[in-house]
Formats: structure tokens, sequence, C-alpha cells
């Protein structure tokens, strides 16, 4: 793994002004425990990871996952062996309601008091909140003459016969930019609309590098060299800096003219997991509002914890690339629940789209 860099200046305000709280943990318990979390890399800070080993004994297993599908092919084998997932409202309520996932119980979950109703309903009856933000452009300020401003400055590039931009293969988040900037709803489940999305994305193909997510792609050092622009979520850029150590953090974030998808990650148990009472313990330690503001700022992603927030600097409060302007908001969508043949059709769209590129 690629060593950080020093944190951005905001970055280390925020740690210093949080770092008493790892100077006084609690007693331990048994050093051999462990819980397994199912999420994203880089999306746990480290710091809170040693407050909670420290308090706890408990060591934590993170493993990693690229796109929402490879979430749910690991949550659908029956000897995943996880404890805590990351997912969202369609996910958590499908697996929900096969019995996958546990209805969380709030009374276990104290903490969570402190994240408005709002926030709690975005995640549904088996997720609580953990992290929310936009979907955007990322790009190399450096390598770039003029920042994007559009979707079509990702989709339509001028430069559409030259590798140069790194999707993903979500088969719900890569489709949301195509559909946003034809002024459809990302939930729409119109098949002409999503020929057209499709189509575009195909047009796209020749000037992307891969479909591999920009933090795994350019972790594992592919595509340094080459990659200028990504679709990315808010707070990426912060971990792409830190990825290629170079000076002056070049790459950017922005949120396209047209609109956006806000979307909001929450945290489920597995019905599975032999730790559900350490799994809510975690669950609810996360929600402790300096455990949270602790969190988003080292992430540099927004926390849906109202007293989390109040901790924060003012200078990460006022980012309006973690926390959107209300114009922006209005411009947003959000994902609803749609039928599972819909769902089976964007994988299917996806699939056809990865398998043209690779086979070039």
């Amino acid at each position: 793994m690629t060593n950080k860099k020093t944190f951005a200046p905001w970055r280390t305000r925020s740690a210093l002004l949080m770092a008493f709280s790892l100077l006084f943990p609690s007693g331990s318990l048994h050093a051999e425990e462990t819980l397994t979390l199912l999420t994203w890399e880089e999306y746990l800070s480290q710091a809170v990871i040693e407050r909670w080993q420290a308090e706890t004994g408990v060591q934590i297993r993170q493993i990693y996952f690229d796109s929402g599908d490879k979430r749910d092919e690991i949550l659908a084998k029956p000897d995943h062996q996880i404890d805590v997932a990351l997912t969202e409202l369609i996910s958590s309520s499908r697996f929900g309601a096969r019995g996958l996932l546990e209805p969380l119980d709030d009374t276990a979950l104290p903490a969570l008091r402190h994240v408005p109703q709002r926030w709690q309903e975005s995640c549904g009856a088996y997720s609580m909140p953990y992290l929310w933000g936009t979907l955007g452009i990322a790009y190399r300020s450096d390598r770039i003459d003029s920042a994007p401003h559009s979707w079509a400055d990702l989709l339509q590039p001028v430069r559409r016969d030259q590798p140069h931009i790194i999707m993903m293969e979500d088969h719900e988040d890569i489709l949301a930019s195509p559909l946003i900037l034809r002024q459809h709803s990302i939930n729409t489940s119109n098949n002409d609309e999503l020929k057209a999305a499709f189509e575009l994305l195909m047009a796209q193909s020749k000037a992307v590098l891969t479909y591999e997510y920009v933090i795994t792609s350019l972790r594992s050092q592919r595509y340094l060299d080459q990659a200028d622009m990504a679709l990315a979520y808010s707070g990426d850029q912060q971990v792409l800096n830190e990825v290629e150590g170079v000076e002056g953090e070049p790459w950017r974030y922005v949120v396209p003219k047209e609109g956006t998808l806000l979307w909001v990650d929450c945290l489920s148990v597995a019905s599975s997991s032999k730790n559900k009472p350490l799994a809510y313990r975690f669950l609810d330690f996360l929600n402790q509002p300096d455990i949270a503001a602790l969190n988003a700022a080292e992430l540099g992603v927004a926390t849906p914890n109202a007293a989390a927030r109040a901790l924060l600097p003012d200078d990460i409060r006022q980012d309006q690339t973690i926390y959107p302007p209300e114009d922006v908001l209005a411009r947003s969508q959000v994902y609803e629940m749609r039928p599972l043949e819909a769902t089976q059709t964007r994988r299917r769209i996806i699939s056809a789209l990865i398998n043209a590129h690779d086979a070039r």
C-alpha cells in the first residue's frame, strides 16, 4: 500500500483539535476479538480504528469492495463472515427482506439520536446513516486547461480517442451521469432513456482507461501518468492526492452544472454475524459526536450527525465540495426503490459496456 502523504492543512487542524480524545482510552476487553467490516477502501479513519481498538481491545478487519455489485456478491454468499457492511437504502432493503441483514434495533443505538430523522429515513429499517455526499468529476488541475463544469466534459470529451478517463463499473452510479445530462430521472425504468444513456457511455468508451474505481486503480499504480479525469465521489480527491503523493494537491472535484446524485452510505449488521452485540457497539461508537466528527474530518466527507458537524472547524463546514450549497442540493436526485427487473436491466447494460471496452 502506498504511504499517505501529510494531511492537507484543514485536516491537520481537525486532527489536532480532536487528538486529545486519543490520549484517554478506557480499559480493554479481549484482544483476540475481531469485527469484520465490508466497506470501500480508505473509508474509515485510521485514528477512529485506533481509538476503537484502544477502548475495546477488538480488532477491525476490513474487506474492500470497489462497486456496489461486488459488495452484493459478497453479501449474497452464505459463508461471507461479515459482521458489519456498508450499504445503501436499496441494497439494505433487499438484503433485509431476504433475511440477510438485521432489522436495526434503535434502542441498542442511543447515539443515533444525534442523526436527524431525514437521514435515518434515507437508510431504512435495516441500516443506519454513515456518511453522505455527491457524485461528480475528479480532475487533474495541472493537466487540464480548464476545469470541467458539465457532465458533457466527462462523457463527450474533446480527446475522444485518447484514453485518459477513469469511470466505474457500478451499475447504478455510472448510469447516473448520462441520465442527468439528458435530464432524465436517475431512477428511470424507461428502456429508451436507458438505451440513450448506454449509447453515450459507449461513445465515450474509447477515452476510458478503465472501469475500475479510481482509488483502487490509482492505488495499484496503474494509469498514474494517463488519468486526468474520473467519475468520483465527493472526498475521493483527498485520497487521490494522498495516493499520488505529488505537490500542490492537483486532484480537484466539481459537481457538474446539470445536477448530481446525492448519495447516503449506510451501515448494516449481517444476520449471520456471530458478533451482533459487538457490531451494535461499533455502530453506536461511530455515532458518538467526537468520533463521527473525527472520522468525517479525516476522510473529507460529510457526516449526517448534527452534533458531530457542530464540532468541525469552520473551514471544513464551509467547504462546498463536502457540504454543497443549497442550489446544488436543489439540483440533486436520490435513489428510490425500483423493481428488481429494472436493476437487472442496468446490470446487463454495464456488463455489455465493459465487455465491449475490454474486447478492443
